[in-house]
């Protein structure tokens, strides 16, 4: 089960490092580094704003979040997975998009 949503987007942001130090492909490692980015601006968003947690996109974007923590942890273990979390943390990061529109 997915932690709290500030839980799950802090994970993210380790997560997201530990993969851009542990990978060799720059390619990757310039995809992870957008990401880690656009997550962190997304964390301002909610830290300036109050999130209402019955919102069906806030529990949309803490699942997505866990998904993609649980594939970097993974990937942290076997570089082959790497590609995988990118595409579960760019999915996730769309649902944080999807929350932060309804919040502003």
């Amino acid at each position: 089960m997915a932690k709290s949503l500030g839980e799950e987007i802090s994970m993210a942001l380790s997560n997201i490092t530990a993969l851009i130090i542990k990978t060799d492909d720059k390619n990757e490692r310039t995809q992870l580094t957008r990401q880690q980015a656009k997550l962190a601006g997304q964390l301002q968003i909610f830290v300036d704003q109050t999130v209402d947690e019955a919102l069906p996109e806030y529990e949309e974007a803490t699942e997505a979040l866990n998904a993609a923590n649980g594939e970097a942890a993974s990937a942290k273990r076997k570089l082959d997975k790497i590609a995988s979390s990118i595409k579960k943390f760019s999915q996730a990061i769309t649902k944080l998009e999807s929350l932060a529109e309804k919040v502003t």
